[in-house]
C-alpha cells in the first residue's frame, strides 16, 4: 500500500506525556486528566514502584472509533471500572505488552505472557497490572464491525489469544506501521481499516469454529507485504541482505515472499535494488553530503560493486551519479 497525500479532514496522531505535568498534586492530576477524562481508566503506580511516568501516542484510523495506541510506562495499574463504562462504549481492544501483565476481572486473574496478546472489551470492568512497566500497544476496533464477521461474538469478551496464530502480530504490526508513517488518504485508510478488521475477525473465529474461514487474501497479503517492505528498508544498507533472511524474519518461505511482490508487479531483488538506488540518489542530491565520495555513498546504500551500481543508476534515472550531484548544486 503506497501512501498518498493525506486528507486534511482526517484526525491526526496525538502525543501525551506525564512529563508535561509537575507539582505536588501531579499524581492526582494524571489520574484525573489522562486517566479518567481521556483514557477512561483509573491509573496509579504499582506498590513500591517508582512514581508513575508514561508517554502515549494515539493514532485514529479514520472514521469511527478505530485507533492505534502505543505507550511506554513505569510499573502501573490501569483499571477500567464500572463507572467508566458508558452507554454504547463496547469497542474491542487487541493489546500486547513487552513484559507481560495480569488482567484482573470478576472472573479471576488472567496472566498474559511477555509479547502475548489479549482481546478485551470496553464494556467489561477489568484491570491491567503491569508489574514491570515497559511498552504496551493496543488496536481498538468497533465491536459492531467485528460482530458482523464473527457469529455469536459475546458482548464483552476477554480472551487470551493462542500463541501459535500469526494474525495478532500481523494486525498489530500493520497498525503500528500505519501510525508511524505519513498520513494516508481517506480511501487508503478505509482499506487498511478493513484489512485490520478482517485479521481480528479471523483470530476470533479460529479454526474449526462455526463460520470460521481464513481471512481474505488481501487482508493478510497487504499488511504482510507492507511489513516486509518496512523491514527491507530498515536493512537496505546491508549488502548481504537476502530473500532468505527476510523470509525467516517473517516466518514464511522465500516463495511466499516472491508471491507477495509479484502481486505488485515486481520481485524481491528489483524492490531492493530500486530502494538502494533511491537512497543513493537522495544522498547525491543532498548539498550537505557533497564532500562525500560517490563510492562511499554507493557502499552505504548496500551496493558492493561500483560498476554495477553506476550502470543500474543510469538505467534508473537517465543520469550518472556524478551528473545528479552536479545538477543539485
Amino acid at each position: 500500500m503506497q501512501p498518498t497525500q493525506p486528507s486534511h479532514s482526517l484526525p491526526q496522531r496525538v502525543h501525551m506525556s506525564s512529563r508535561d505535568y509537575a507539582g505536588r498534586d501531579k499524581a492526582e492530576a494524571l489520574r484525573e486528566l489522562f486517566g479518567r477524562a481521556l483514557m477512561r481508566v483509573d491509573l496509579w503506580a504499582c506498590q513500591d514502584a517508582v512514581p508513575l511516568d508514561f508517554h502515549v501516542t494515539l493514532m485514529p484510523l479514520g472514521a469511527g472509533t478505530a485507533a492505534y495506541a502505543y505507550s511506554e510506562h513505569t510499573p502501573a495499574h490501569f483499571a477500567h471500572r464500572p463507572a467508566h463504562i458508558g452507554a454504547g462504549a463496547d469497542d474491542l481492544l487487541l493489546t500486547t505488552t513487552q513484559h507481560g501483565c495480569t488482567i484482573r476481572s470478576a472472573g479471576g486473574d488472567l496472566e498474559i505472557p511477555a509479547g502475548g496478546f489479549v482481546l478485551h472489551s470496553k464494556a467489561r470492568a477489568h484491570e491491567f497490572i503491569h508489574r514491570w512497566g515497559g511498552r504496551t500497544a493496543s488496536l481498538q476496533l468497533p465491536r459492531a464491525t467485528l460482530a458482523a464477521r464473527v457469529p455469536g461474538l459475546e458482548e464483552a469478551p476477554l480472551r487470551r489469544l493462542h500463541a501459535g496464530i500469526p494474525e495478532p502480530a500481523l494486525a498489530m504490526g500493520y497498525a503500528q506501521l500505519l501510525a508511524a508513517g505519513p498520513g494516508l488518504s481517506a480511501p487508503l485508510l478505509h482499506s487498511a481499516r478493513l484489512h485490520l478488521q478482517e485479521l481480528v475477525a479471523g483470530m476470533l473465529l479460529g479454526p474449526g469454529q462455526p463460520g470460521a474461514r481464513p481471512p481474505a487474501g488481501d487482508a493478510v497479503d497487504v499488511p504482510r507485504l507492507a511489513l516486509i517492505q518496512r523491514d527491507i528498508l530498515a536493512r537496505i544498507a546491508q549488502s548481504e541482505l537476502s530473500l532468505a533472511q527476510i523470509a525467516r524474519l517473517h516466518h514464511i518461505t522465500p516463495r511466499q515472499v516472491q508471491r507477495l511482490f509479484a502481486r505488485e508487479g515486481t520481485c524481491f531483488s528489483d524492490y531492493v535494488r530500486d530502494a538502494r538506488l533511491e537512497r543513493a540518489r537522495a544522498a547525491l542530491a543532498d548539498p550537505a553530503q557533497r564532500h562525500r565520495r560517490v563510492l562511499a555513498i554507493a557502499l552505504e546504500s548496500g551496493f558492493d560493486d561500483f560498476s554495477a551500481f553506476s550502470r543500474a543508476f543510469r538505467r534508473r534515472f537517465g543520469m550518472t551519479p556524478s551528473e545528479v550531484r552536479g545538477a543539485s548544486g
